[in-house]
């Protein structure tokens, strides 16, 4: 049966075989004054010479470009005053404090995402891909991110520097599951993020 369309992010799913499962959540910093949203599954970075973390565009990656993890959620005191709260995105509008952000950054770690279009292969499987935002999350149903895996940026050049590697297809039933049409489904590991680079930032 044929795929449909299915945006949900890097869902966190476990860990390739023979390393530690590390089941706990990094932390870091968001600028109380950033203005961006950051969605449930979003691909995060470290900003440049801060020690906060910032949403990754594949419009801007580069070959320095190291993804810091996958954003999970965070906590921070609002404007409007009160207890801190915790929510699973980050709305993108300036808060009182800076904010405590959770993310996935164990450098085994696999996730679960949907293509962006065309059906990624079995013959993907060990190559590098980079993603690409979606349709834009959603704040509606607990602020689930809309990043997919762009199929057109296997064997480019842009790939030896793209943040993640096919490690399989989604071996499931029903939607995502059919790989030879659009929209499919993967797991994913990472290629390019602070614990799988050479030199640190």
């Amino acid at each position: 049966m044929a795929n449909t369309q299915a945006q949900f992010g890097f869902r966190h799913i476990g860990y390739i075989g023979g390393g530690a499962p590390d089941y706990q959540l990094a932390t870091r910093n968001i600028q109380s004054s950033y203005v961006t949203a950051i969605f449930f599954g979003d691909p995060v970075i470290k900003s440049t010479l801060s020690p906060y973390i910032q949403v990754a565009l594949a419009s801007g990656l580069t070959s320095t470009s190291t993804l810091e993890g996958i954003f999970q959620g965070c906590t921070y005191s609002p404007t409007g005053g009160g207890a801190p709260v915790w929510t699973p995105y980050w709305p993108g509008v300036a808060q009182a404090s800076d904010a405590t952000a959770y993310i996935v950054n164990a450098p085994n770690a696999l996730f679960l995402v949907a293509a962006l279009n065309t059906a990624i292969p079995a013959s993907a499987i060990g190559a590098n891909v980079s993603f690409s935002t979606g349709a834009g999350g959603t704040t509606k149903g607990g602020g689930i991110s809309s990043y997919v895996v762009d199929q057109a940026s296997i064997g480019t050049t842009a790939a030896t520097f793209a943040p993640f590697q096919v490690y399989s297809l989604y071996n499931g039933v029903g939607n995502g599951s059919d790989s030879t049409t659009a929209f499919n489904w993967v797991v994913v590991t990472f290629a390019n993020e602070r614990f799988r680079v050479v030199q640190g930032y």
